[in-house]
């Protein structure tokens, strides 16, 4: 069974937070940040996972995140697994058709990050500004 890990400094905490009017209430934001991620990961298929996204600050030294980010940062990882073996396959590339769907998806920024983003989107195709990593743990 496929085990697929994001790991992103992009705030996706899933608050729970219920629809509001008011574009300054940051626990809504940090919902939609959280279920755009939620849809992006299911264009291809089904998901489980036990557990929300957790977030800790981590130093991005021997991560893949872009050149860009340095020192501790606060990090956002979501652990889940798919419906179907090689929903993701792009070539031999195993998550390689979620990375593209990730690419430059908008996002809502200036909510618990501790980056400063210059483009508010998930980032996964840019060397220097990467903020999401896409990986497989278990096959």
């Amino acid at each position: 069974m496929e085990i697929i890990k994001i790991s992103t400094l992009i705030d996706i905490t899933n608050s729970r937070s219920r629809r509001t009017n008011s574009s300054d209430n940051k626990e809504g934001n940090q919902q939609k940040n959280w279920q755009t991620l939620l849809q992006c990961i299911g264009l291809r298929c089904n998901i489980t996972y036990e557990n929300d996204p957790s977030n800790d600050l981590v130093d991005l030294k021997n991560l893949s995140f872009g050149s860009k980010f340095k020192g501790k940062q606060r990090v956002w990882t979501f652990v889940f697994r798919p419906d179907r073996s090689d929903s993701y396959k792009l070539d031999d590339n195993r998550v390689g058709l979620l990375v593209n769907d990730l690419n430059l998806v908008p996002v809502i920024q200036n909510l618990d990050e501790t980056i400063n983003i210059s483009k508010s989107a998930f980032i996964t195709l840019d060397p220097e500004n990467q903020n999401t990593v896409v990986e497989m743990l278990k096959d």
